[in-house]
């Protein structure tokens, strides 16, 4: 599961706040952290996470959802949560990220659920669907870190 943008920027705005800038003994320097302290607060209720890969992650589990409901038709299996790809193309991108946090909950029920009854279902029938499952989580995991820009590393261990 990803970190929610709000506690992203609550942990930036925490850890400037009581950890570096208390720490600046530079005047210069500590009214430039309290300035970029400042433009965090007011970004916050403001930005949200881009939409385009939200709803990609949600299109992807929808259509592994009803995948996965076809081959569990008839079982005791979780039932999956309501949802559509028309109805997601109009949400916000909150409302994504809570339906992609509904789908990913569900999904796990799932791989709990097939723990308890592999030897109900025809054979290999709960190993492709685990494999379907982790294999939808690799295709996000990857645009994910196509997302992530580079840490830098080189310039915290220098303490530039």
């Amino acid at each position: 599961m990803t970190n929610s943008l709000e506690r992203i920027f609550d942990g930036l705005i925490d850890a400037l706040h009581t950890r570096v800038i208390p720490k600046i003994q530079d005047d210069s320097a500590r009214a430039q952290a309290y300035g970029a302290l400042d433009m965090l607060r007011n970004l916050k209720p403001r930005v949200e996470w881009a939409v385009g890969p939200l709803y990609d992650d949600v299109a992807a589990e929808l259509a592994l959802v009803r995948w996965i409901r076809a081959l569990l038709d008839g079982t005791s299996a979780p039932e999956a949560p309501a949802g559509d790809l028309e109805t997601a193309s109009r949400l916000t991108g909150a409302d994504l990220e809570a339906m992609r946090e509904r789908l990913d909950r569900h999904l796990c029920d799932v791989l709990h659920w097939l723990g308890g009854h592999r030897d109900t279902l025809p054979a290999g029938r709960a190993d492709e669907i685990e494999s379907a499952i982790r294999d939808q989580q690799r295709v996000r995991l990857k645009r994910e870190v196509k997302l992530t820009a580079p840490p830098l590393f080189g310039e915290i261990s220098r303490g530039q």
